[in-house]
């Protein structure tokens, strides 16, 4: 997981997913429940069939908390996944360095095959008004099950004066992860990849620093299927709280947010084939590492994104989406950006090209990343059964710059990833 320096998390280290003790007491993919319930596609919803970029229809369903349905009987809002992979580097890694835990002295220092994630959903329409999408993942590379996005939320859509408004709120544990249009760090591509591989270490508190350890309520109204707004605020978990959600010894998180908001801005507009959207973020909080000792860091994070997508009459999709974010604290400023087009030939073949970095003293990273992937059922319209989709692809991920280092120290982590995800 990327996150800033001075909080000193990793990018690799990604917590894993469990909502399920919320109910029984959220990486948005290609939820095939989202697809029974609705009875259409994931293309519907998904751009190139598979998520989590968002189409028109994908957004407000988003929005209007997972609850739009086919009627009839109720569907189970269930679902699962599995993701592996094999990731090859330029230059043999230290394997004892690779985010093992456990497999530690069985992964090798070159050409892993992983067993990435395996999760179980629970997504999906609960009331009228309510719906959810949560996720509990075993991590097959620290072999380890703990929480992961949850998105719980309540809207309705009504009238106010003479526009049109949804209204909404949403409990979530990652800063962002509610986004309704997917262009957000916790959405942003790669969508998928390799959890051996060397990435940068350095980010923004909005890129995921905080992620499945923090929990927030934010507010949120959409007018005129146009302007957007959102208004939150965030806790940090307890250490004993993130233990209950199985969240890793070595992830867990001792300290507290002080006053802290979440704000975001945008306005989106659809032109027939075209849909063009831009937007402001801001995440601004007081961060305590001990929460036994006075010290508290102030952190601003500012962040901008656009994004455009364009449909043919045959289905093809182009989209190009740009992002970045300020943050500021004392002595650590540092800015985080990515932009990437792609292309989606029949809803099925897509191809993705990104340029991304990280300007941070002493740890800037720059890089470039290009996917090619497949995706044969994305077009299916479910059956109401035990329907599956799958998105086989290649990912090759260049670095000019990786942790203030450049010239072979960066390039011999350069990674290929031929990777396969199944969601059922």
């Amino acid at each position: 997981m990327k996150s800033l320096d001075s909080i000193g998390r990793r990018r690799w280290h990604r917590a894993a997913a469990m909502l399920l003790l919320a109910l029984a007491s959220s990486l948005a993919h290609a939820v095939p429940s989202f697809a029974r319930q609705t009875g259409q596609p994931c293309a519907m919803c998904h751009v190139g069939g598979f998520g989590p970029q968002l189409t028109d229809f994908g957004i407000q369903f988003k929005l209007t908390g997972y609850t739009t349905t086919k009627g009839g009987d109720w569907i189970p809002p269930v679902a699962g996944m599995v993701m592996a992979g094999l990731t090859h580097t330029s230059k043999a890694q230290d394997a004892s360095a690779l985010d093992g835990h456990a497999l530690t002295g069985r992964l090798k220092d070159n050409d892993n095959l992983t067993l990435d994630q395996v999760s179980l959903f629970v997504a999906g329409r609960i009331t009228d008004n309510v719906g959810i999408f949560s996720q509990v993942t075993y991590d097959g590379i620290a072999q380890h099950t703990s929480i992961d996005n949850v998105d719980l939320r309540a809207a309705t859509t009504t009238m106010l004066g003479d526009h049109m408004a949804v209204l909404g709120v949403s409990v979530n544990n990652n800063p962002g992860v509610q986004d309704p249009f997917n262009t957000l760090p916790a959405w942003l591509f790669p969508y998928i990849g390799s959890n051996v591989a060397p990435a940068p270490s350095a980010g923004t508190l909005l890129d995921e620093a905080f992620g499945q350890k923090a929990t927030g309520i934010v507010g949120y109204t959409q007018l005129d299927g146009t302007w957007y707004a959102e208004l939150g605020t965030y806790r940090m978990q307890t250490p004993t709280l993130q233990k209950d959600f199985g969240i890793a010894a070595g992830d867990r998180d001792p300290g507290a947010l002080r006053s802290p908001l979440y704000a975001r801005l945008a306005a989106r507009k659809s032109l027939g084939s075209s849909s063009l959207e831009g937007g402001v973020v801001l995440f601004k909080t007081g961060y305590q590492p001990d929460r036994s000792a006075p010290d508290v860091a102030h952190i601003r994070d500012l962040g901008f994104d656009a994004s455009y997508r364009w449909t043919s009459a045959g289905g093809d999709t182009v989209t190009v989406l740009g992002n970045v974010i300020k943050e500021t604290q004392a002595g650590a400023d540092l800015t985080e950006y990515s932009a990437n087009a792609s292309y989606f030939w029949d809803k099925s073949w897509g191809a993705t090209v990104q340029r991304f970095g990280v300007n941070a003293p002493g740890l800037g990273s720059r890089g470039t990343r290009l996917q090619f992937d497949w995706t044969p059922f994305g077009k299916t319209t479910p059956s109401g059964g035990i329907d599956a989709n799958m998105r086989l692809g290649l990912q090759l991920t260049a670095y000019d710059k990786l942790d203030g280092a450049t010239g072979s120290a960066a390039t011999d982590a350069n990674s290929l990833y031929l990777f396969a995800w199944l969601a059922f």
